[in-house]
């Protein structure tokens, strides 16, 4: 799923933006050993969630921050919980503090301000990661879950609303490196669903399609059963496209193609595809035979 133009609404609870910066450093393959700091009551050292950098072995704090208006922080209150930081055991390289407040210029001038400050003293990096900064994280496909498990209700099911999800393909087929024929295409799947009512419609549940634009023709594919390549071959797609040999090729790159349901689902549009000259003649060759 494409979350990049989703609005994320900011969290209002400051022990579910706890759990939020948990699970996201729980996601983040670079640490290992992530835990809340303590429990309710206890002193903290301005530090809610801590973790190690598995690299360097070198432990990083997390304080977290709702704020319940787009008031810029104080130098003040920053200092506050950067020197309670600085008591943390054992000694942090890095700190960092998660906030719904929007990106604010004031505040970060006080975070510069501070970052200078700490370098001078030996001590840790200081970053802020404003509302927009937790944003763009949860949108990286490594997050996804962490979104889904806070976000699920804005999730357009397709697999229960039935829809069929497709991305447009510009396609440049090749001889030796030379294009000859540009596609205009459609590819698809039809989600499979545990509930299918096994009506007519729903017989087409797990196909995988594909829309010659140009022609305005549609034919449809399967993927493997023990795998996430396409199970396409010529005659499966000759009804979409009326050049045998550009059947031939765009059947072949499907089935080239890793995984088909990451390349549907991915940000890329723009694909060539290349066959030998060769093949082309052995091609007509074996089709005159």
């Amino acid at each position: 799923m494409d979350l990049r133009f989703i609005d994320i609404p900011k969290i209002e609870n400051d022990i579910v933006l706890e759990d939020l910066a948990k699970d996201m450093l729980e996601a983040d393959t670079s640490y290992e050993n992530i835990n809340v700091n303590g429990r309710p009551g206890q002193k903290q050292n301005g530090i809610d969630v801590y973790a190690r950098l598995i690299d360097t072995s070198k432990w990083v704090g997390v304080q977290c921050k709702v704020r319940s208006t787009n008031k810029s922080f104080t130098k003040t209150e920053l200092l506050s919980e950067v020197n309670q930081a600085k008591n943390f055991n054992p000694k942090i390289s890095e700190y960092y503090l998660y906030t719904t407040l929007s990106r604010d210029n004031i505040t970060q001038g006080f975070e510069r301000e501070i970052n200078d400050e700490l370098t001078k003293e030996g001590s840790f990096k200081f970053q802020i990661l404003f509302w927009e900064d937790i944003e763009n994280k949860l949108r990286q496909k490594q997050f996804e879950t962490v979104y889904y498990r806070y976000y699920h209700k804005y999730f357009r099911d397709n697999l229960v609303l039935g829809h069929a999800i497709g991305k447009l393909v510009n396609l440049e087929l090749q001889f030796d490196g030379k294009s000859d024929t540009h596609c205009e295409l459609i590819i698809g799947k039809i989600p499979r669903y545990k509930d299918d009512k096994g009506t007519s419609a729903d017989y087409f549940r797990g196909t995988y399609f594909i829309v010659n634009l140009l022609d305005k023709k549609l034919e449809f594919f399967l993927k493997a059963h023990d795998s996430n390549k396409a199970v396409c071959f010529p005659l499966d797609i000759i009804h979409a496209f009326d050049n045998q040999i550009d059947c031939y090729r765009i059947c072949k790159w499907l089935k080239e193609i890793d995984d088909i349901d990451n390349f549907i689902y991915n940000d890329k549009h723009n694909y060539t595809f290349s066959i030998p000259d060769q093949e082309r003649w052995d091609y007509f060759k074996d089709e005159d035979e």
